[in-house]
């Protein structure tokens, strides 16, 4: 597509070979075009919301080799932003990218199949905001424009009571060394369904995937509930981020890698000590307890970690599986995450006068965030001794 104005040439292809879409683009184009020069912009070529937005993740990608982006959270921006928001904007001028145009682009994610959870909607839609302001910060637009209101959906993921944590951390250990399979059954009706057994058990069905528990497994889970950490943190702790503390408290202090824009040292209770001390002795049998080396699962090395941590996710959900709990009684999905929140909702429930705000900043997280994730199940019933304390009466109220 060619249209000549102002003494120049603007060009664009119409990246298609039906001559019906092609007449369409043509004449959007010549709008964007027309738009350009009322804006008196027109000594620069169209910016398009591809451009800006590829250029964006150039920048994202320059914050991950700084270390100030997970690798997760980069992927998962540049797999969005390539497979769903670039094919939707694709040409359009991105001055020309209004509420109108941002209300189409939320219609369409709320009608995907399979459905999307409105928090994923927002990270949608966030990502959209995130290449405008960079449009805006290179002088591309004037201003980034007003947002549809796409709501919030505060799920919290389930957690786990004392007895079944208990309870896991004594059948990992019971099936260390065996392995699990995954099966695929169908009924009569063709309904299917998939569902793990220990190798050997299996009632028919069609094996999908096996994985052999192992005893980071069972370390896992105790030393999860009792740091605060995320799975992320699981991935990526080395010895050289872990000290060991022993004085009148024990407990390791953690200077792990930053995550969700947290940096500072995370305190464990004092069972993780004991854990970690147990997995130190292990691995140091192997050669494995440098302070470059892994903590959890180290036979798999830098380049090999995000296998570590799905490994690790697989023998979990078949422990789950086995139990039968991979749901909570409120329906909500369980996962390794569902250890981080116990290791928090632990803390609220029989920690003696706990500070939200310090606990926030231990787990590195917000209070907020503890407040609309993390203790939303804490029920009145949780807190009877507090709900019912009595101070005693001031001289005056006697």
């Amino acid at each position: 597509i060619s249209y000549f104005a102002k003494g120049r040439y603007f060009k664009r292809s119409s990246g298609t070979e039906v001559r019906r879409d092609a007449i369409q683009i043509a004449k959007r184009f010549y709008d964007e075009i027309n738009f350009k020069i009322h804006q008196g912009l027109t000594h620069k070529d169209v910016i398009t919301f591809e451009v800006a937005a590829k250029d964006l993740l150039k920048s994202e990608k320059a914050k991950l080799d700084r270390g100030q982006l997970s690798q997760v959270t980069h992927d998962n921006r540049t797999y969005r932003l390539l497979g769903t928001v670039i094919p939707f904007f694709k040409n359009r001028d991105i001055a020309r990218i209004d509420y109108s145009a941002l209300d189409e682009l939320l219609n369409k994610l709320s009608k995907a199949t399979p459905k999307l959870s409105v928090s994923t909607i927002s990270a949608y839609m966030g990502l959209v905001r995130a290449v405008l302001i960079h449009a805006a910060r290179k002088k591309w637009i004037h201003h980034v424009p007003e947002f549809p209101r796409v709501g919030v959906d505060d799920r919290p993921r389930g957690w786990f009571k004392i007895y079944e944590y208990k309870a896991m951390y004594k059948y990992a250990r019971k099936i260390v060394g065996k392995t699990v399979e995954r099966v695929r059954a169908a009924d009569d009706d063709g309904n299917v369904t998939y569902h793990h057994v220990l190798k050997g058990h299996s009632r028919g069905g069609d094996k999908r995937r096996s994985v052999k528990i192992t005893d980071d497994l069972r370390e896992m889970i105790v030393f999860m509930v009792n740091s605060y950490i995320r799975p992320t943190d699981l991935k990526n702790m080395q010895h050289k981020h872990v000290d060991v503390i022993k004085g009148e408290w024990k407990y390791l202090r953690l200077n792990l890698p930053p995550s969700k824009g947290h940096k500072y040292p995370i305190t464990t209770m004092p069972w993780a000590v004991r854990v970690y001390e147990r997995i130190r002795t292990r691995n140091a049998e192997r050669d494995l307890a440098g302070p470059e080396d892994y903590v959890f699962m180290p036979d798999f090395g830098a380049k090999q970690r995000d296998r570590a941590l799905k490994l690790l996710q697989h023998q979990f959900d078949a422990l789950l599986d086995l139990l039968g709990i991979k749901m909570s009684p409120q329906g909500d999905p369980r996962t390794i995450y569902s250890l981080r929140h116990s290791s928090i909702m632990f803390r609220l429930l029989y920690g003696a006068r706990i500070d939200t705000l310090k606990l926030a900043r231990n787990a590195r997280t917000s209070p907020e965030m503890i407040d609309r994730f993390y203790a939303a199940p804490l029920m009145g019933e949780m807190a009877i001794a507090e709900l019912q304390s009595k101070r005693r009466p001031r001289p005056w109220e006697r």
